[in-house]
């Protein structure tokens, strides 16, 4: 028969082993449940990811869609339009004997008009963007504006030679530096503007800089101002990119986007 002491002794060991297989077990339990917590947090963000990349989708759809439908309309309409007028042109030409001066400069400049629509129609179409070179367009933009007189223009390509932005996001990027560039021209009041292009195995980042008045971008952003910022902002959100604008008064703007690659 076992003593006291023993007695005492043995329900201390039991209690204590009981203690520690509880706290085992309590620690066996809060691991899965964070384990748990994690998995589940995991597959949110998956969901919500798999969600956002389905919008992106529908709205790239509905934008392709909306492309289409413009390039038809300006092919259809706009463009007979145009055709039409520069026939009766020709025809008034012809009863003015070639004097017409005006009028002769009034056909080229309807001849010019015609040739641009037909570019921007083939570039809203879809099957046109897959071919689309859009550096080569941002280059004919800068040429443009130099020829023009009214702004010194420069392009700067830099890193990789190979792009490897697919050709949704070669074309709204067209699109986004062509708005840059158009308020430049419209607001800025700059002598001088720069685009820069850096392509990089992960990422392309462009940057367009002037040296105009600048502005309040945050006033902007809020104001009616701004509209044409913000739909610069949307449409590099919705190819994956980011930009950002800034600007101060006399400081002129810069314009930085970066767009990784799909």
């Amino acid at each position: 028969m076992s003593s006291p002491t023993e007695q005492i002794v043995v329900v201390i060991v039991a209690v204590v082993a009981v203690l520690l297989f509880l706290a085992v077990l309590f620690l066996v339990m809060v691991m899965h449940h964070n384990s748990r917590r994690k998995q589940m947090a995991m597959e949110k963000l998956r969901i919500q990811e798999l969600y956002e990349n389905q919008l992106l989708e529908s709205r790239l759809e509905i934008q392709q869609q909306t492309f289409h439908f413009i390039s038809q309309e300006i092919h259809d309409n706009v463009g007979q339009i145009l055709s039409l007028a520069k026939v009766e042109l020709n025809i008034l030409q012809q009863q003015l004997n070639g004097k017409g001066e005006l009028v002769n400069s009034v056909r080229e400049n309807v001849g010019k008009a015609m040739t641009e629509l037909r570019e921007i129609a083939k570039s809203l179409n879809h099957d046109q963007a897959q071919h689309f070179n859009w550096l080569e367009n941002i280059r004919e933009e800068i040429n443009r504006i130099n020829k023009s007189g009214a702004i010194a223009a420069e392009l700067r390509l830099e890193g990789e030679e190979d792009c490897y932005l697919k050709d949704q996001q070669k074309l709204i990027t067209f699109r986004v530096v062509q708005e840059g560039l158009q308020n430049i021209l419209k607001h800025a009041g700059a002598s001088s503007l720069l685009v820069r292009i850096h392509h990089a195995k992960e990422h392309t980042n462009i940057m367009i800089v002037d040296n105009g008045v600048g502005f309040d971008t945050e006033a902007a952003l809020k104001g009616h101002s701004g509209l044409g910022l913000k739909n610069i902002l949307n449409r590099v959100a919705l190819i994956g990119g980011n930009a950002q604008i800034c600007s101060a008064a006399g400081e002129g703007t810069c314009l930085c986007i970066r767009i990784a690659h799909g």
